[in-house]
């Protein structure tokens, strides 16, 4: 963490908190993302093949860092030892992009409150005119419960049901999902893009029911995660002139 902390990070900020040419942040908040932003490096070098995403505001540092090639060239060079790259698509592909989105951010939220031992933190704080971003906000959710010491439910964009329950940690139902469970002491449920049902349980880590598949399930320990094909490497393009 030492590399990770000796970045000077004061000139993304200035930029970051320019009115015309940046966000128009104030200081306070500004400090604040510098921080998660900060912590944010450390989980991609701490954790250098997981697919994860960050916060919002998070990720907007990081571009107004990348914007400083120079700098950023050498910050990555000082922390990873090498160029660390950024593919800034992802959501932007279709249904199944965004439940792909929405599980990055979810990886990320798991690693950051297994790594600091502190809650993730939706909400980072004020920005300049009084706004505030959450980072979990979703579309024509219906119902999501969170009961007996689980921590999250989310049902998000047209889904109808997300229960965790009994110890376990999140569940998410997004995307034409029906419904998704994650309960005795399962970690993680996922059911979306055109995904029927997904259970985890029975000590189950994790399920995913993802891209057109019908039913996942994980139990006893065995995970069945979704395919990420192209994730990384496929490029939206405009719609073609008819």
């Amino acid at each position: 963490m030492k590399h990770i902390d000796a970045l000077d990070l004061e000139p993304i900020k200035v930029k970051l908190m320019h009115q015309e040419s940046g966000e128009g942040w104030t200081l306070e908040y500004a400090n604040a993302v510098e921080h998660e932003y900060r912590r944010f490096l450390f989980l991609m070098k701490s954790f250098p093949h997981e697919q994860a995403a960050p916060l919002v505001d998070v990720d907007t540092f990081w571009h107004y860092h990348i914007l400083d090639t120079l700098k950023y060239a050498a910050d990555c060079d000082a922390v990873f030892g090498h160029f660390l790259h950024h593919f800034p698509y992802i959501g932007l592909r279709g249904a199944d992009d965004l439940v792909a989105h929405e599980r990055l951010g979810v990886r990320m939220q798991e690693l950051y409150e297994s790594t600091f031992g502190v809650a993730y933190p939706l909400l980072l704080g004020t920005q300049a005119g009084g706004a505030t971003r959450a980072a979990d906000s979703a579309a024509a959710r219906q119902t999501a419960d969170s009961a007996l010491a689980s921590k999250t439910a989310y049902s998000a964009v047209a889904s109808k049901t997300a229960y965790s329950a009994v110890a376990s940690t999140t569940a998410y139902s997004a995307v034409v999902a029906k419904t998704a469970y994650s309960a005795v002491a399962g970690n993680t449920a996922y059911s979306a893009a055109n995904a029927q049902t997904a259970y985890s349980a029975r000590a189950g880590n994790t399920a995913y029911s993802a891209l057109s598949q019908q039913t996942a399930y994980s139990a006893a320990g065995q995970p069945a995660p979704a395919t990420d094909n192209g994730l990384f490497t496929l490029r939206p393009q405009l719609p073609k002139a008819a």
